[in-house]
């Protein structure tokens, strides 16, 4: 779109002198209807009848034939170039980088519950990573990111997704090996660099496990219209030492998707996702413990079970849908945990959020229906503002998107008081192109404290700049 706003009678120029030299060809005559046509070359270079002296036959010929070499000179390097690459792995650099800023707002009876929440900024994301395929089948991906932080908020270097892949197995489909996310939970499977808010819901911090090492095996049917994998998986920590010893838990993750309503015609611009996750957890550890923040990656707790004693092992179940109609979106899912003590009752806990948006703009959430899982937004017209030749300016707006999600998480049950909260989130979306965007999210988080305390209500103000590549 943006050569629009340039110098046209640049454009013009090229284009009129182009005409003249074509004009100009001998390979363009007038016939008696006064229409031009082109004169089939043979006719120029064949019998002495022809207007082409014998001068210019020979130039001709030696002019086709040069170019019939090179063109046999590059289908030559691309064969050597096609037969180089099927011997050795290819290599790719990608990377994102997100930088936030985070404003917190207090009252009285959350400022005695929760502290003074610390205005932040900070680099939420530097990932570098590189990834690449060869001998047809194989494939790998190694992801480092350089402002990670670990469960008491210390930054440190984490990987991200480090695996190995082979394709098209017979039985198998699609495996993988290595370190990268469990295949469970619409929210989490959709990239950070597409999902609509800034941060995943509350119910993703409380229990959606993300990356862990493991084996795992995609299919998805020959219609694109379900998706079927599972795998088996080692608890580990993403940060150092990446290792785990005879205690390390264990998992068996699962997640199945189908679209009962897909609009091939408009790729996509219309349709309705079903899915279904289920994982099995033995921990590591029998002591454990949830506590989340609001929808926002720094500041307080706002709801925290403490150490729950006994847990042998438990079980996620976590129905999701999605449905889009063009501009409009709305997604949700609900998540119950069952946990299993071998001391004491067993504790339930709960979760759902549902989120909408909609494209001012009239783009659409692309999906990607290999992964069952929504993909980049591209927008009509991306963004510019830039001074054309006469001094006017002119403006490309780019996309821009608003949106509205209410999670919630009830932590309470068998004895454990972890306490309830629910948020509401807000936000705009205003995509510069496929590839960067700004974000404003407004969070209200309101708790319910353990042992039912006082309510607490929390507000965020959250901002972030996007890049990925």
């Amino acid at each position: 779109m943006l050569w629009r706003s340039k110098c046209w009678w640049k454009l013009s120029l090229v284009a009129g002198t182009t005409w003249a030299a074509l004009w100009a060809s001998p390979l363009l005559a007038q016939n008696s209807s006064n229409n031009y046509q082109y004169l089939d070359p043979a006719y120029l270079v064949g019998s002495e009848g022809g207007p082409a002296a014998k001068g210019s036959q020979d130039e001709l010929a030696q002019r086709v034939a040069e170019l019939e070499k090179a063109l046999a000179d590059i289908k030559a390097k691309e064969a050597a170039a096609a037969k180089k690459s099927a011997g050795k792995m290819s290599v790719n650099v990608d990377g994102r980088i997100y930088v936030d800023a985070v404003s917190f707002g207090q009252g009285a009876g959350s400022m005695a519950t929760f502290g003074d929440a610390q205005d932040t900024v900070q680099f939420r994301t530097a990932r570098l990573g590189a990834f690449g395929e060869g001998f047809d089948v194989f494939n790998y991906k190694i992801e480092v990111d350089f402002a990670a932080r670990d469960s008491n908020d210390e930054q440190r270097t984490s990987f991200k997704d480090v695996y190995l892949g082979v394709k098209d197995l017979p039985w198998l489909g699609n495996v993988q090996i290595g370190h990268f996310k469990e295949p469970f939970s619409l929210e989490e499977l959709t990239s950070s660099r597409y999902i609509t808010f800034m941060e995943r819901s509350t119910l993703n911090s409380a229990f959606v496990p993300a990356r862990n090492v493991g084996i795992a095996s995609y299919h998805v049917s020959e219609n694109e219209r379900m998706t079927f994998a599972f795998g088996g998986f080692r608890s580990i920590k993403d940060t150092p030492p990446y290792a785990a010893d005879d205690d390390g838990g264990y998992a068996f993750t699962m997640r199945a998707t189908y679209l009962p309503w897909y609009d091939e015609a408009t790729n996509g611009r219309g349709l309705l996702h079903l899915g279904l996750g289920y994982s099995y957890r033995d921990v590591d550890d029998p002591t454990q413990r949830i506590r989340v923040r609001p929808e926002v990656a720094v500041g307080p707790r706002v709801v925290d079970t403490g150490n729950i004693s006994n847990v042998e092992d438990y079980h996620l179940l976590d129905p999701e849908i999605a449905f889009v109609y063009g501009p409009f979106s709305v997604q949700s899912e609900y998540l119950v945990a069952f946990y299993n003590r071998s001391v004491g009752a067993d504790p339930t806990f709960h979760g759902a959020y549902v989120q909408m948006s909609y494209f001012l703009t009239g783009e659409h959430r692309p999906y990607n229906r290999q992964k069952g899982a929504f993909d980049r937004v591209k927008p009509i017209e991306n963004f510019f503002r830039v001074r054309t030749c006469d001094g006017d300016v002119e403006t490309g707006w780019g996309a821009w998107e608003l949106a509205y999600r209410y999670s919630w998480l009830d932590l309470d049950d068998a004895g454990v008081l972890g306490g309830t909260t629910s948020d509401h989130t807000f936000g705009i979306n205003w995509y510069w192109n496929p590839y960067m965007r700004l974000m404003f999210n407004y969070v209200h988080a309101q708790v319910g404290t353990a042992n039912n305390g006082p309510n607490s209500d929390i507000n965020v103000f959250e901002m972030r700049a996007q890049v990925d590549f």
